[in-house]
């Protein structure tokens, strides 16, 4: 705002609302604009914070883009962005806007906050749709490429010189055509920018580097002083050491003239008048005279003029509209109107009078500077003095932009300057403005001289207050009807209505019509189509008849909001509807789990029961083995149907107890796939001295029965399956040295959940228990619950039930006999587990404790007894990936090969078997992965097969899990081996009767295991990471 203020005084922190004049009072220009200001501003915050920052009306929507060519066509209407309005009354182009130099282009070059001046000599008619400007000053296409089209909007100040010769709207010729007021203008321009290369993926949303550079906030500030000593008496009294030493009251306007972009170099300017002396250039330079020119008034006054030692800037609207400043050059002296300058002092482009087509002007400025700016942390430099007037100026690092400005009042009453202070200091201030909004428009692609029709408006629309009403879904969709093909009516009526409601933002509207439309089947009226008004809570309901047609199971309907009883194309949005009959022919059906609806294709419910109607024996997806089933035994049935070549086999064994006829041995072929379930406990398979054995199937899966076997050791074999699932089985069998009651080998993924298996010993001859028996006589009728089998029945329970039954005399017999075992000379001949257990049932007794918590102390006794007898559960060999889970193993696991009577390692071997891993003699030779996770474990050991080399001469390749997970599992037993590359051992519970056992691992961390005695876990091969393990000692070898 160049003009001829005496200060701005609105200031939004002060939060006024209005200015108020008082009678007889002095009336000031800056009052009154400070009404303005504070109107101004309540509008625009007004306007964007009820709109957001940009937004375009529905019904008037303005600068829309649509290609036309080379040119862009804008269309008429309205856009508010940051609260101002951007008025388009007619349709333009980008090429021929109103605020934009009919020579310039719109196109903002690379790096640039500006568009540039047009070159010398250009005309309107060189230029066709966009262009841009060569480094010859031609005119040429824009680059292909994808550009942003935006709008960019700024307050313009307008006085009377800065409209045409001939335009005197802002004079009052009845008057003699006096300068009255100013005026301020809304300028909009459509601008690109190229955004991006062709074919690249953006939308609206994308951040783009150069969008993000020109609209990012200068950050630059100024602070100014002029410090006083002593307020002067009189107006025209200097005070000694003033700081202020002028004898005029003047606006100071401290403007960037350039931010080193157009000359190279940083400027600043500034004028005592706020840049208000400006006139009209009528006779140009080098006219005759090279240096001399002539202006339409020199100035008011002797003051208020173009006089010797100022400098002038010659502008026109070009400049002005483009954002450009325009050349300085230091005044030498003035005759009349005609001013002589120095063009040695000349800054900026050339003064060609071709430069300046539109109302060439001069404007007055007292002094030029470069901006040189400083750390604010340095307070008592870089500061500049303007002339001699005391007033000092510093800037703060950051970035300027041209025309950025400050006002500076400064008065003669007080010395001293107008102008913030923070903590007793002068204030760095943001610039006032020029303040500068913008808005993408759209996305464009411009391609071989043409924009495409390839645009996306970015354009956010709003309706206006009126035009919110809503038609709203409230429910009835998605409904069914079960219908009876044998006996159904014509239609047949949804439980419930079509329900939609009309709001106008969050008020139900009454009376709004609604029109209903259905596809299929009947409304209330008898027809297909039925008008209704909403009620008084703005919901308009109606009930719908489907038509009964199982040709048509899914039929829909449709509401419109009627306005003056027509459906207006394009102003509510329709509520869709679709309800079905509920036939089972309509219901899929996946039957890959059953080879029989498989290959009869069934793959709807109607398919599936039809195909099962059809059998005649039987029922459901997989075959039946038992007394009522397809099949008697197990080894018949799936001998028959692997004879038949049946890839996918499903068996279901029924309740009760099942036999084989014949040892089973089965050796399938890698796209056979079996699956064997039964009803848990009800379905038995008992092995009596035969074998259970499955090589070579795809996938293997048993679960949900039991298997017990009996007589001598048998192995359950399970060979080469790639997937192998075992799940909720109880195994129970006799085991012996290289016969586990389960073996598995060759498998790609192995996973055992839920199950229980229970390995019984043949060498174990009750010798524990009886030697407890006889120094217990009291537990002699509750031998079986401590024997061999008690994992095999519910002789705990029974024991503990019995015991609770007797008197407390027999109760406090039994407790003696067990405390005078353990204080007796015998105790020396027990273990440590077996004196704990026995303690545990002593306590147990005592306290007349639960059947449960004594059937489990007394099983923890039984298998303290039975615990110096090993007995081998699982045999695991050659398994890509296995997983264990919540499973309870009575006997030990063995990896790598069968089960052996081998030794645990010694100190000594595991001290040479850590040196051989560090010195390279043994490597880890490791793959798969091994998880156990949540298992009660009594063992794991690696076979002598696979460790005998290395223990023997300490060379060799030693097998390992490539990741081995052990967590969350209660481990029993002591010695034991967990060989894994990458091994974490955490969160396990661990009560053995030794040390806990050797990790042979890479890398290993131990971390929150539970240990309430002191133990002692051994790692070869890495130094472990260790933490929270109670009394575990974690030790590196």
């Amino acid at each position: 705002m160049k003009a001829d203020f005496s200060r701005a005084t609105f200031d939004q922190a002060r939060h006024y609302r209005s200015v108020r004049m008082q009678q007889g009072r002095v009336q000031m220009d800056a009052d009154f604009n400070e009404q303005q200001d504070i109107l101004n501003r309540r509008i625009e915050i007004e306007t964007r914070d009820s709109l957001g920052p940009v937004a375009v009306p529905l019904d008037n929507p303005g600068f829309a883009l649509t290609p036309n060519g080379s040119d862009l066509n804008i269309s008429a209407g309205r856009l508010y962005v940051d609260g101002l309005l951007c008025d388009n009354p007619a349709p333009t182009t980008v090429a021929n806007q109103p605020d934009l130099p009919d020579t310039a282009s719109p196109v903002l070059p690379t790096n640039a906050s500006l568009l540039p001046l047009p070159p010398k000599g250009v005309k309107a008619s060189d230029i066709a749709g966009v262009v841009v400007f060569n480094n010859a000053g031609n005119a040429v296409a824009p680059a292909d490429g994808i550009y942003l089209a935006y709008l960019e909007a700024w307050q313009r100040h307008l006085s009377p010189l800065d409209l045409p010769l001939d335009d005197t709207s802002m004079r009052e010729v009845a008057l003699g055509g006096p300068d009255t007021c100013t005026r301020e203008k809304t300028v909009w321009q459509v601008k690109l920018l190229r955004a991006a290369d062709l074919n690249t993926a953006l939308t609206c949303l994308s951040e783009i580097a150069p969008w993000k550079t020109l609209t990012a906030t200068a950050d630059g500030r100024l602070a100014a002083r002029a410090e006083a000593s002593i307020p002067p008496k009189t107006p025209c009294q200097l005070p000694p050491e003033a700081g202020y030493r002028l004898l005029e009251n003047h606006l100071y306007r401290v403007e960037i003239h350039d931010d080193g972009s157009v000359t190279g170099k940083a400027r600043y300017k500034w004028s005592r008048d706020n840049g208000s002396i400006v006139s009209r250039v009528v006779r140009w330079l080098d006219d005759p005279i090279a240096n001399e020119f002539e202006v339409a008034s020199i100035g008011r006054d002797d003051v208020l003029a173009i006089t010797a030692g100022c400098w002038v800037e010659f502008v026109d609207d070009s400049h002005e509209l483009l954002g450009q400043p325009g050349p300085l050059v230091q005044v030498l002296r003035t005759e009349g109107n005609v001013v002589i300058v120095d063009l040695a002092t000349r800054i900026g482009h050339a003064l060609d009078a071709t430069l300046f087509p539109a109302n060439p002007r001069v404007r007055r400025w007292d002094g030029v500077a470069d901006l040189k700016p400083v750390a604010i942390a340095n307070a008592n430099s870089g500061w500049d003095e303007m002339a001699q007037d005391g007033i000092e100026l510093k800037f703060a690092p950051g970035t300027y932009r041209i025309g950025d400005y400050w006002l500076i009042p400064a008065r003669t009453a007080t010395a001293n300057i107008e102008w913030p202070r923070e903590a007793g200091k002068a204030a760095f201030v943001a610039p006032a403005g020029v303040l500068r909004a913008f808005a993408r428009l759209a996305l464009l692609e411009f391609k071989a001289g043409v924009w495409t029709s390839q645009a996306t408006d970015c354009r956010p629309l709003f309706p206006s207050l009126t035009e919110l009403t809503q038609l709203h879904y409230v429910g009835g969709d998605g409904q069914s009807v079960k219908t009876n093909p044998a006996d159904t009516p014509a239609q047949i009526a949804l439980p419930s209505p079509l329900q939609v409601g009309v709001a106008n933002g969050q008020f139900p509207v009454a009376g709004a019509k609604v029109r209903f439309t259905v596809s299929d089947g009947l409304l209330p009226n008898g027809t297909k189509v039925e008008e209704v008004d909403t009620l008084a809570d703005g919901v308009a309901s109606i009930a719908w008849s489907l038509a009964s047609d199982p040709a048509k199971p899914l039929q829909h309907a449709s509401a419109e909001l009627l306005v003056a009883g027509q459906v207006v194309p394009g102003r509510y949005l329709p509520v869709h509807f679709s309800a079905q009959l509920a036939l089972a022919s309509g219901v899929a059906y996946d039957p890959s789990n059953c080879a029989d609806l498989l290959a009869a294709q069934a793959y709807t419910v109607q398919e599936a029961i039809d195909t099962l109607c059809k059998r005649t024996q039987g029922g459901g997806c997989c075959v039946t083995v038992g007394l009522a089933g397809e099949f008697e035994t197990l080894d018949l049935a799936l001998r028959t149907l692997l004879a038949d070549d049946r890839r996918d086999i499903c068996i279901c064994l029924l309740p009760g107890n099942h036999n084989l006829s014949d040892s089973l041995s089965l050796s399938g072929t890698a796209r056979q796939r079996i699956s064997i379930h039964g009803a848990g406990p009800a379905s038995r398979l008992v092995l009596k001295n035969q074998d259970f054995k499955f090589d070579h199937f795809a996938a293997l899966i048993l679960e949900n029965f039991t298997i017990v076997g009996s007589g001598d050791p048998h192995s359950i074999s399970l060979t080469r399956c790639q997937e192998l699932r075992l799940s909720k089985l109880d195994i129970a069998g006799i085991s012996a040295v290289g016969s586990s009651v389960l073996q598995i080998a060759g498998s790609r993924r192995l996973t055992i959940e839920g199950c229980r298996i229970i390995a019984v010993a043949t060498e174990d001859g009750n010798a524990r228990v009886k030697f407890v028996v006889e120094r217990v006589p009291s537990l002699i009728q509750y031998a079986k619950a401590l024997g061999p089998n008690f994992n095999l029945d519910d002789s705990r329970n029974d024991a503990a039930e019995a015991i609770i039954a007797i008197s407390a005399a027999e109760r406090k017999q039994l407790v003696g006999e067990i405390n005078a075992l353990l204080r007796g000379n015998d105790l020396a001949l027990l273990t440590a587990r077996e004196q704990r257990d026995l303690r545990a049932l002593s306590v147990a007794l005592g306290r007349a404790s639960s059947t449960a918590a004594l059937a489990k102390a007394i099983g923890q006794l039984a298998e303290s007894l039975h615990a110096a007898t090993p007995a081998f559960a699982l045999a695991l060999d050659d398994t890509d990936d296995a997983s264990l889970i919540n499973n309870r193993l009575y006997g030990r696991i063995t990896l790598f090969g069968e089960s052996d009577a081998t030794a645990a390692f010694t100190a000594d071997q595991m001290k040479r078997v850590s040196e051989a891993i560090k010195a390279g003699a043994v490597i880890l030779d490791d793959s798969g992965s091994l998880v156990l996770e949540r298992n009660v474990l009594q063992g794991v050991r690696i076979s002598a097969k696979a460790l005998k080399k290395v223990i023997d001469s300490a060379q060799g390749s030693l097998p390992t899990w490539h990741d081995l997970r052990v967590t969350d599992n209660r481990i029993d037993s002591e010695d034991d081996h967990y060989p894994g590359f990458n091994c974490a051992f955490n969160g396990n519970t661990l009560e053995p009767q030794g040390d806990v056992g050797v990790l042979l691992s890479n890398q290993a961390k131990v971390i929150g295991n539970f240990a309430h005695n002191d133990f002692r876990l051994f790692v070869i091969g890495d130094n472990p990471e260790s933490f929270g393990n109670g009394g575990l000692s974690v030790l590196a070898l």
